[in-house]
């Protein structure tokens, strides 16, 4: 039996007949087809000549579209006199209108699919890159997906309704929280916690304690009673050693210690509690060495799709790949500018570590700003969240007025205020952990 490549000729004829019927579904029509959406020639013919008409400002009647096909040559293309007149006949009713169009426009995305499915077998022919070529197969196949989930325009009280909504859900909700939770008050309180389709970049010169933040609130995330999915891509060091210091963090004893392995009965006691507690986490981690910023795209997609990710942190972004190795700034916007796509695609948050440049060390205050994102100003550009990380006793080790205190500075908050006052949280170094600071300077749970 002979295959019919996908089409609807009856939706594509009540489609053109409604023009007929009511003037004002063509403001509909080239909102949501092109001519390519409709499979048989002659309707594609009709309805290139229809918005031709409709983007002159020209009624369109039998008359006046026979008399464009007609100057265009194609009206015998285009069935004739006699199918155009047909059409307004192969309308069971205008009210259905958007039913006609979808099957139109599904029929289509079908088409194109079957089409790029041809393109991906013969370019895996030729091509020699297979990571590349997964890549490219999948975005071309989500790139037409994405054509049937267009949206109109929407009216403003409909908008302001919705913002109504969250408002009065936000008032109710004790926690204030409509993300996830970071577990640090202050900065809860500046994000609401950590949003959907939202790009935080958190960053900081090495050894101030970015990585060890970063797990802190990987944890905190996965603890909460909903036990989100949090997925930790580390392209510096081993998933040994990150659950090292998160054991740390959680028992409260020295990583050192636990390196070692000289410790003490109580102290194994804690840190077999600690792992007892961890392993209730959904945490998943990929040490892989993934470089590539698509790469990590197509696990992501992969475990969204599993329904098994909430949370995406990247340790850390320099560390990435893109396609353009000519240009290392153009390399990196093209990262910052995939993550932030990954985040609206999978309407997730993701934290994305990030180095500073150099320029820090030589002046007389070290407090990080702007200029001092490495390598692109289009982290900036691409960020909704930036959080710079300061530690003045990492500086001044003698003579620090702030000894064990990590300061956050949130230089960017695009969807609310950001800090006049730096943000203080208590952090012991030994043990890899940061709490919060409320009230009076408290001093950092010693180590064990």
């Amino acid at each position: 039996m002979d295959k019919i490549t996908p089409h609807n000729v009856e939706a594509e004829q009540s489609v053109l007949g409604s023009v007929f019927v009511e003037q004002g579904v063509m403001k509909t029509l080239v909102d949501k087809l092109d001519s390519e959406d409709f499979y048989t020639y002659r309707h594609k013919v009709i309805y290139t000549a229809m918005v031709e008409l409709f983007q002159a400002d020209i009624d369109i009647d039998y008359t006046t579209l026979s008399s464009k096909l007609e100057t265009k040559g194609l009206l015998n293309d285009a069935g004739g006199i006699d199918y155009i007149l047909g059409l307004i006949n192969s309308v069971p009713s205008i009210v259905n209108l958007i039913n006609y169009i979808n099957i139109v426009r599904d029929k289509a995305i079908t088409r194109k699919i079957m089409d790029a499915c041809r393109a991906i077998i013969e370019d895996g022919y030729v091509n020699q890159d297979a990571l590349s070529f997964v890549d490219n197969s999948e975005k071309t196949i989500f790139d037409i997906a994405k054509e049937r989930r267009t949206t109109d325009f929407v009216k403003i009280h409909e908008v302001a309704e919705q913002v109504i909504e969250k408002t009065e859900n936000a008032k109710n909700n004790a926690g204030r929280l409509t993300g996830l939770d970071t577990g640090f008050h202050e900065i809860n309180d500046y994000t609401l916690g950590l949003q959907p389709s939202e790009l935080m970049i958190i960053a900081a010169r090495p050894s101030i304690g970015k990585s060890a933040f970063a797990l802190n609130i990987c944890t905190n995330v996965a603890k909460m009673k909903e036990k989100p999915y949090v997925a930790f891509f580390s392209l510096e060091m081993g998933s040994d050693q990150l659950v090292s210091r998160m054991i740390s963090a959680e028992s409260h004893v020295n990583s050192t210690a636990i390196r070692t392995g000289e410790l003490t009965p109580v102290q194994w006691q804690q840190i077999s509690l600690a792992k007892e507690s961890l392993s209730n986490l959904n945490v998943l981690f990929d040490d892989s060495g993934t470089v590539k910023v698509t790469d990590l795209r197509q696990k992501c997609r992969k475990l969204k799709q599993e329904k098994k990710l909430d949370l995406v942190i990247i340790d850390y972004l320099q560390l990435l790949s893109g396609s353009r190795i000519e240009n290392r700034v153009q390399e990196i916007s093209e990262i910052s500018r995939t993550l932030k796509e990954m985040a609206r695609e999978l309407k997730i948050p993701v934290i994305a570590l990030s180095q500073l440049s150099r320029k820090v060390e030589s002046r007389d205050k070290k407090i990080p700003m702007m200029a001092d994102l490495r390598d692109s100003g289009s982290i900036e550009q691409d960020a909704d969240i930036i959080l710079f990380l300061y530690r003045d006793d990492y500086y001044n080790k003698e003579e620090s007025q702030k000894p064990n205190t990590l300061e956050i500075i949130i230089a960017k908050n695009r969807s609310g205020a950001t800090t006049t006052a730096n943000i203080e949280l208590n952090y012991n170094k030994a043990c890899s952990y940061f709490t919060n600071r409320t009230g009076e300077k408290e001093n950092p749970i010693g180590d064990l």
